[in-house]
């Protein structure tokens, strides 16, 4: 998600589970991933922590996580300057990759690295699913070549949109007789349906559950998951849409951000936007730097153990 989103550019696929949640089923997917990452050591960088925001960086961004605690970190980039104490995670979008990209890695070996941000969404890097088959392939490859180290994962494709990845994963196939390498996946999970409940968070529980299962169902239920984006994005009367009272999306975040932490489908989730947010919902600081309502509730659920 960056500037420019007025509304979904897809619709969330159809579930691959039911829309009752079923608590044994999930239960036994859960110890099942937790003994898949125990055996195969994927589980998470040891560098990232559970708990991350997205940012736009600034030269108050740093005290900013500070305030928030033991916090990872991206901006959309890969060249502005890393933060002490927040691991990060890299972002690369565009082609070429040279020597910015070439330092950065070699400065934190190991890196995550995203290649994109929602190449299925018109108002982002919106890429065919063949377009960003070439660039996931070569980005990989030359990222790979400069540090073996580093951990490549997809984009964060919009909606959870696992058809979309078919798509790209198919085209991949096709063009170079392999199914592309992953580290991990990546999604956000915005309700942005103008037939949803923003607040709706049984559906987004079943759009996170059925990512799971789709990731099941191509072999690859051993690699993390990662949330890069989440939130309320248009309850400041942003698009259109009605001004919500800031409690309400406190509700959900303390709701989703618990549920994430106890079923452990997502090894990594960043809320959207620590600063910034402009026409957005959910900032944790405001436009004058101060922490916001969000940002104190997101500061104590960090702080639990």
């Amino acid at each position: 998600m960056r500037r420019g989103r007025r509304a979904p550019a897809i619709s969330a696929p159809a579930p691959l589970v039911p829309r009752a949640l079923v608590p044994r089923p999930l239960a036994a997917l859960a110890v099942a991933l937790a003994l898949a990452w125990a055996l195969t050591g994927c589980a998470k960088g040891p560098e990232l922590g559970r708990y991350g925001v997205c940012a736009e960086y600034t030269p108050e961004l740093q005290a900013q996580l500070d305030g928030l605690g033991p916090v990872w970190y991206y901006d959309y980039h890969y060249d502005t300057p890393s933060l002490d104490g927040h691991p990060r995670l890299l972002m690369v979008r565009w082609e070429p990759f040279g020597e910015a990209l070439e330092q950065a890695l070699r400065a934190a070996p190991g890196s995550w690295l995203a290649a994109g941000n929602e190449p299925n969404d018109v108002n982002q890097d919106n890429r065919t699913p063949a377009d960003y088959a070439r660039f996931y392939h070569d980005l990989y490859r030359w990222a790979k070549k400069v540090d073996r180290r580093c951990k490549v994962i997809p984009a964060g494709v919009s909606n959870a949109d696992w058809r979309w990845l078919d798509q790209f994963r198919a085209e991949y196939q096709r063009l170079y007789g392999e199914y592309p390498p992953a580290d991990g996946w990546n999604i956000h999970n915005y309700l942005l349906e103008a037939e949803l409940d923003p607040y709706d968070v049984a559906e987004f529980k079943r759009r996170i559950i059925g990512f799971r299962h789709w990731m099941m169902e191509i072999g690859e239920a051993d690699k993390p998951l990662f949330l890069t984006e989440f939130g309320v994005l248009y309850g400041s009367g942003c698009c259109g849409r009605p001004v919500d009272p800031p409690s309400k999306t406190v509700d959900y975040m303390r709701e989703t951000v618990a549920w994430l932490a106890e079923t452990g489908y997502v090894q990594h989730w960043a809320w959207f936007i620590a600063n910034n947010a402009r026409e957005f919902n959910g900032g944790l600081y405001d436009a004058g730097g101060a922490l916001t309502e969000y940002g104190a509730a997101y500061r104590d659920l960090v702080a639990q153990p």
